[in-house]
């Protein structure tokens, strides 16, 4: 009677041990989990604002469309059209309706975020550090344009956005486009997409359909467990090029005049836990929120300043 006490006493701790060790090893791998995916959202959002307001030498205002373009396959509205470069920089927030023509499946009262702009992958007509090397007009270097990439060509003067796969204006002296450069357009727009029990920061690109032959607005899902996505955006009221105030998408008056955006993100965890309830109030931007339930969350912040929209107001002032 003896042994079976001891025996009982001893594999009734070891088992209290081993569900100890198991749910301090959950809740580890949980939080490790959460801080990664925290942590690769605010670099992918932090990578595309810093590229706001980017179109070379020409800026946004003096970007057209080429008349060839052909339609965009699923294209957005409300100013998230793809080709629509004078709406380059805006957010709103999604409600249950669909949203800019493109988005029917975002969390309502999350924030979606709309980025247009060239990528800074060159393409020259030669080499530009070569004096020497033979210009004929024709984007060639370093390898040519790509026939499922749309392009914005531009010079100090004008820009023009095409398809790579027709025939680039030529950029030989005395030509509209003169000394013109081409870049990769970009069409992001950032929302949190409703995917079954976890959500998912997912974006809409602008993208070559391979199998119809022709620019498509695509989803992808970048980040699963992104709960809720909130922005504060910094605007300069005075002109001094400093943001005086941060304000929601509903509260900004001028998205020229945005210079930094205040990004906030809360991330679920892709299981719930038992023995873990959450009983947190966040606050993700303007909001207050109070999720509950079993899931451990972690919310995130970080501020990014736009330089080429506080370059471009510093050059209109």
């Amino acid at each position: 009677m003896v042994a079976i006490l001891l025996g009982s006493i001893l594999i009734t701790g070891a088992v209290g041990v081993y569900l100890g060790s198991k749910r301090s090893y959950t809740e580890v791998e949980q939080v490790a989990a959460l801080a990664e995916n925290a942590r690769f959202s605010l670099s992918v959002l932090e990578e595309s604002l810093r590229h706001v307001g980017f179109f070379g030498s020409a800026g946004p205002g003096n970007m057209l469309p080429d008349g060839d373009l052909g339609a965009v396959t699923g294209d957005c509205s409300g100013g998230a059209e793809a080709y629509d470069v004078a709406n380059f920089f805006f957010g709103v927030q999604a409600t249950g309706a669909a949203l800019l023509g493109c988005i029917d499946d975002a969390v309502p009262d999350t924030d979606v975020l709309v980025i247009k702009h060239l990528a800074p992958s060159p393409v020259y007509d030669a080499d530009p550090a070569d004096p020497t090397a033979a210009r004929d007009g024709v984007m060639s270097f370093p390898g040519g344009l790509s026939a499922t990439e749309t392009y914005a060509i531009v010079n100090a003067e004008t820009g023009l956005i095409f398809d790579g796969a027709d025939t680039a204006p030529s950029v030989s002296e005395g030509e509209v486009y003169a000394n013109g450069i081409a870049y990769p357009y970009r069409l992001n727009i950032y929302y949190v997409r409703a995917s079954g029990s976890v959500p998912t920061l997912a974006r809409k690109v602008l993208q070559w359909d391979g199998t119809a032959g022709a620019m498509t607005i695509a989803t992808q899902d970048l980040v699963e467990g992104v709960e809720n996505l909130q922005f504060l955006f910094g605007q300069d009221n005075d002109l001094d090029g400093e943001p005086d105030v941060f304000v929601n998408d509903a509260a900004v008056t001028d998205w020229g005049r945005v210079l930094a955006v205040r990004a906030f993100l809360l991330v679920q965890s892709a299981t719930e836990d038992a023995n873990y309830t959450d009983d947190r109030t966040y606050q993700v931007g303007d909001q207050s929120i109070t999720p509950g339930g079993n899931r451990r969350r972690l919310m995130t912040s970080t501020e990014i300043t736009l330089r080429n929209p506080r370059l471009m107001l510093r050059g209109s002032a």
